[in-house]
């Protein structure tokens, strides 16, 4: 029962990661900014977006290992769609 609970809530966290990515990729475009660079997101962005999303009481180990999971996600993500930053 620990092992499904630690594989949804894995999932759950690269869903909110694939999910924070979207938003900030329609955020750039909507006002016509270029997805450039580095991920611009940050671990404490991943944590509070964790906690949103899980809506649980979480140890603050687990609450870190989903954090690294949701901003792995997303910084994936914005690789495969990023351009290299024109600027040094």
């Amino acid at each position: 029962m620990v092992a499904t609970s630690v594989e949804a809530l894995t999932s759950l966290a690269t869903s909110i990661g694939e999910a924070w990515l979207h938003e900030l990729v329609r955020g750039l475009r909507s006002t016509e900014r270029e997805v450039v660079g580095a991920w611009p997101g940050t671990m404490r962005e991943a944590r509070m977006r964790v906690l949103a999303g899980v809506q649980a009481r979480l140890d603050s180990s687990v609450l870190d290992d989903l954090a690294r999971v949701a901003n792995l996600a997303a910084r994936r993500g914005w690789a495969e769609i990023t351009q290299p930053d024109p600027e040094p």
